[in-house]
């Protein structure tokens, strides 16, 4: 388990080809928190197991789809 801090806090969550999928909103058990910015036809959210369709608008980002962490950005391995 990878271990995040508050300083992940508020960088974009991007897919491996770059497009934005969020936004760290919190940490939560220490696992990211993610606030969805893309629709529900998203293939990468389907990847991600995120039913966005439940109107929830965070979801906990499981460490094994974290490629990545950069300056401002989160890279996913989907």
């Amino acid at each position: 388990m990878a271990e995040y801090s508050d300083e992940q806090v508020g960088k974009r969550v991007v897919s491996q080809e770059g497009a934005e999928i969020g936004e760290v909103s919190g940490i939560d058990d220490g696992s990211l928190v993610v606030r969805v910015t893309v629709g529900n036809n998203n293939d990468v959210v389907d990847h991600l197991d995120w039913d966005v369709r439940t109107n929830r608008e965070e979801h906990t980002l499981n460490d094994r789809y974290v490629s990545n962490i950069r300056e401002n950005a989160i890279r996913l391995r989907v």
